[in-house]
């Protein structure tokens, strides 16, 4: 699933552009991502549960390799993992302290952005992205090469 997430695109910018771990201070960008994700899907469709399975999905991700990362994040304090008895199927919710936490990033992740595009412009920005982009896709392939 590759669509822009327009309300917050610094959000967007930092975690789908770059694999920089240095943008997040007090969070893993791995551990914000899924956290990321289970916001997003909640805001696509309110008032539906988050469940694991559509989670996985809308990330690419198996379910298996999901469980192990919203585990972590429960034992974080990040997330409640729970089960809807009534379909059989498990969920998650933010806690608190994750809204909080994803709230503080991405104050931070916004003036980042902002001062990005002031000082390069939307153009620059752009090509400089690419290219990143590109880069990783070659020492990706070079690493798998291995």
């Amino acid at each position: 699933m590759r669509t822009e997430w327009t309300h917050a695109p610094e959000e967007w910018f930092f975690l789908h552009n770059f694999d920089v771990d240095k943008v997040f201070s007090t969070i893993q960008r791995a551990d914000y991502l899924v956290l990321y994700y289970i916001r997003q899907q909640a805001a696509q469709h309110p008032g539906s549960k988050v469940y694991l399975a559509d989670l996985a999905a809308a990330m690419g991700l198996k379910v298996t390799e999901l469980s192990k990362a919203v585990e972590k994040l429960q034992d974080k304090g990040f997330v409640a993992w729970k089960t809807d008895k009534e379909a059989g199927r498990t969920y998650v919710e933010l806690s608190s302290k994750a809204v909080e936490l994803m709230a503080e990033e991405h104050d931070f992740m916004k003036r980042c952005y902002e001062r990005l595009r002031t000082e390069l412009g939307d153009d620059e920005l752009r090509r400089t992205v690419d290219t990143m982009q590109k880069v990783t896709a070659i020492l990706k392939e070079e690493r798998s090469a291995d």
